[in-house]
């Protein structure tokens, strides 16, 4: 049994006829040590169905393709695919293609999974079919330079804490459990009243159908900052989607490498805006039923857009968003204050 190590990835667009349970795509650009920790991660589960594990080698010079190699050739469940610097979402679509799992995830390559994670997740989708994805709950690794988040997902993705989250149609479940936390809760439903207000969810503790992401569409490969959210808000239109406070993964929050770090402080509410509007061009039918919610949820983001665009010292590109707010009824004297105070700026 050998690594199979190829230039060009095998083209797999259809969702009909999975080989094995689960797909886990490592997307990496010289992170080689990290990337075989995170495989190790997933090859220490206690776990008897088939599972295959893809790392996308994103053009790194570090000798990572070759470690994978040397690490792991007499397991034919890891493969490697090697490709030009196209980062992070074309790498996620690139091992998507070439995967064959009735489930995906995506995992990020600073990040691990637990040992008994996926017993959980195969108890829940069983107990649970409808899911069309499960989020599992996570926690920081410790860092000398960044405190630690015991809830990574609840705690730590803003759309949780967002008034908005509560109205979404979500039922919680109590759980007993086979892995060592013995109890957890299960919250699921629609997510995407939730998701449009702000992100909630985590790729590496996001396990996935195939079908609904085939539904959703290939990750936005463009895109820079705050990519996965774009991804997320397409994935909840998709169908059913759960939550457990189950501890599952760490995610290394303390890198200097991370995209993340040096987003520019509109990033999120440009996004923000970008998604609710490609939303409704892509999904026509679907956002039919949301209708009032989705343009809440962008007078919302576009206000928000507008007092950022002020701190920055945009101000012709704030007061044209500020007068549509004003149009919309839509926080009108917070946004007519605003207009004034941008005069002055």
């Amino acid at each position: 049994m050998t690594t199979h190590m190829t230039s060009e990835p095998t083209t797999v667009e259809s969702a009909e006829a999975p080989s094995c349970w689960l797909s886990v795509i490592i997307p990496t650009h010289n992170r080689r040590e990290l990337t075989l920790r995170a495989v190790n991660s997933i090859l220490e589960q206690h776990h008897p169905r088939r599972i295959e594990i893809i790392v996308v080698d994103d053009g790194s010079t570090d000798g990572l393709a070759d470690a994978i190699h040397q690490r792991y050739a007499a397991n034919d469940s890891v493969r490697v695919i090697t490709t030009a610097r196209e980062y992070t979402n074309a790498a996620r679509n690139t091992g998507f293609r070439a995967s064959c799992g009735e489930l995906v995830c995506f995992l990020d390559s600073d990040d691990l999974w637990l040992a008994h994670t996926l017993t959980v997740v195969e108890q829940i989708f069983a107990e649970h079919p409808e899911l069309a994805f499960l989020s599992v709950e996570g926690s920081t690794l410790p860092s000398p330079t960044h405190p630690l988040i015991s809830r990574v997902v609840s705690e730590d993705a803003p759309g949780w804490s967002h008034a908005g989250f509560h109205s979404a149609p979500l039922v919680h479940r109590s759980l007993t459990l086979d892995g060592p936390q013995r109890h957890a809760t299960l919250l699921y439903g629609d997510y995407f009243p939730a998701i449009i207000r702000g992100d909630l969810f985590l790729l590496s503790g996001l396990i996935i159908r195939r079908d609904a992401i085939v539904r959703a569409g290939p990750f936005t490969e463009h895109f820079r900052f705050y990519n996965d959210w774009e991804f997320f808000a397409r994935m909840c239109l998709q169908g059913v989607g759960g939550y457990i406070d189950y501890d599952g993964f760490r995610r290394d929050a303390g890198r200097g490498d991370q995209i993340s770090r040096a987003r520019p402080a509109t990033a999120m509410p440009r996004r923000h805006v970008y998604i609710l509007r490609t939303l409704a061009r892509r999904f026509p039918a679907r956002l039919a039923a949301y209708a009032n919610l989705h343009k809440d949820a962008l007078n919302d983001a576009q206000y928000w857009m507008a007092r950022c665009l002020l701190h920055t010292h945009h101000r012709r590109f704030a007061k044209r968003l500020l007068m549509h707010c004003v149009r919309q009824r839509y926080k009108v004297a917070r946004s007519l204050a605003l207009l004034a105070v941008a005069d002055f700026i």
